[in-house]
């Protein structure tokens, strides 16, 4: 589907340079061809680039590689994804994604939509201006989380399942978290659900390794246990 769109986009641009040439050589006249021309190349068929192009870009706030090409973001992705040194990283979004509990692709938003179309549409603008902050820069690090999130996403998928019906201590947290003010969290029991800010922040010893990419990652925890076991030798 967004490779369609992409094609569709790229149409509607080529579209675009024809219709502005053509109203270039006709523009010592106004003929009813001409007014349409016009109304075509300024304003129909820029809108609907615009209209597909940004669509291509709310589709794709979905995927989580998108949220980690953020330089910001790459801590908290490779924290998920398990790419630092540290083998298990036990936030709940790493025994997550671990234990395969989260759509493929879909990690971060699958979490942190909300549930209907208000939800889903939110998720989506949240991604855009996400990117709008990224790309002019008006964002400090570490960044943090914009509101309150809802743990009503956590219960879309764990309240019907049987092993978190089974745990009896979960029966008042579930009855406090779908009140009306909720005093309790998923977080109060499970631990964070990302690396905590300090070690997010820029000059944090663990700042570089959790920003360093897969392949560097994976080649640093190799030479780091090669280095432990020959010095447990020594």
């Amino acid at each position: 589907m967004e490779t369609v769109l992409v094609y569709i986009a790229i149409a509607l641009v080529l579209l675009e340079v024809i219709l502005l040439y053509r109203l270039h050589v006709n523009r010592g006249s106004l003929t009813a061809k001409v007014k349409w021309l016009a109304l075509f190349a300024i304003i129909i068929v820029p809108a609907s680039t615009l209209l597909f192009a940004n669509y291509h870009v709310f589709e794709s706030t979905k995927k989580s590689a998108e949220c980690m090409s953020c330089h910001v973001m790459a801590a908290i992705g490779n924290d998920m994804k398990g790419w630092t040194e540290e083998e298990h990283s036990m936030t709940l979004a790493a025994r997550h994604y671990r234990n395969g509990w989260l759509p493929e692709e879909q990690e971060c938003y699958s979490c942190h939509k909300d549930y209907g179309f208000q939800g889903t549409f939110k998720a989506k603008l949240d991604g855009y201006r996400h990117l709008m902050r990224y790309v002019t820069e008006t964002y400090e690090e570490p960044i943090r989380y914009r509101g309150e999130f809802n743990y009503m996403n956590c219960l879309g998928c764990h309240q019907n399942n049987r092993s978190f019906t089974e745990v009896e201590e979960h029966a008042p947290v579930v009855t406090n978290i779908t009140g009306d003010n909720p005093t309790i969290s998923c977080l109060n029991c499970h631990g964070r659900a990302h690396p905590e800010p300090s070690r997010r922040t820029p000059g944090h010893p663990e700042f570089e390794e959790l920003k360093i990419p897969v392949k560097d990652a994976e080649a640093l925890r190799s030479y780091l246990k090669k280095f432990d076991t020959e010095l447990t030798k020594k």
